[in-house]
């Protein structure tokens, strides 16, 4: 008769109980009746038995951990490469910030900031650049921006690109979250035009060595 070492005997006996349980109700003589086994069966071959009943459970569950491990390891690269991504991003930001400010600095030691005469749209938009702190080097870097763009004017459309408006918009629609009158409020379009180039790039210079960059921003 085959005999489990000492040191498997617990297991072995738990083995048995699970078996006993899994197979059949204990019988009236206290011996698991075990459905088309003997209940005379040694506890050696009642472990086997429950091993080989066992192992495609447990192949099934090591394959399932195995994939979940896999996902969650890919789940792991993307977030890695994202972060990777938007420190770029902010790097490459930092830098065009960087050369945006030499080259205001560049300009406002050779040029004057161009006169703005009082009750125009351009007169608006500097009033309400100030009040953002966008004064000086950073009026003058918005100014080429919406002068390049529009002209200032709040009519100014691209029947190509269907942008609008005085920070060409694109699409014009996209104003309306500042205001109902976007299509003809130059106040709703330079707030609007203020607060993406502030969501966007942090200030006028940053966006302004940008557009010089691509030819839009």
């Amino acid at each position: 008769m085959n005999r489990i070492p000492v040191r498997g005997a617990g297991f072995a006996a738990a083995a048995v109980a699970a078996a006993s349980l899994a197979w059949g109700a204990p019988s009236s003589s206290g011996h698991a009746a075990v459905e088309g086994v003997p209940s005379t069966l040694s506890a050696a071959v009642l472990v086997t038995a429950y091993d080989v009943r066992t192992d495609g459970a447990a192949a099934e569950l090591a394959l399932l951990h195995a994939a979940r491990l896999q996902t969650v390891h890919a789940a792991q690269q993307r977030a890695a490469q994202a972060r990777r991504l938007h420190e770029l991003h902010l790097a490459r930001l930092a830098q065009l910030r960087a050369q945006a400010a030499q080259a205001a600095a560049e300009r406002a030691s050779r040029a004057e900031v161009r006169p703005v005469a009082p009750g125009t749209v351009r007169a608006l938009g500097r009033q309400m650049a100030a009040a953002r702190g966008w004064t000086g080097e950073q009026w003058a870097c918005l100014d080429s921006i919406w002068t390049h763009e529009s002209n200032w004017r709040v009519d100014a459309s691209n029947s190509n690109s269907g942008a609008y408006g005085i920070p060409q918009a694109r699409p014009g629609s996209k104003m309306a979250s500042a205001g109902s009158g976007w299509k003809t409020s130059a106040e709703t379009q330079i707030a609007w035009g203020l607060a993406y180039i502030a969501r966007t790039y942090g200030d006028p210079c940053s966006a302004w060595a940008f557009w010089q960059s691509h030819s839009w921003y």
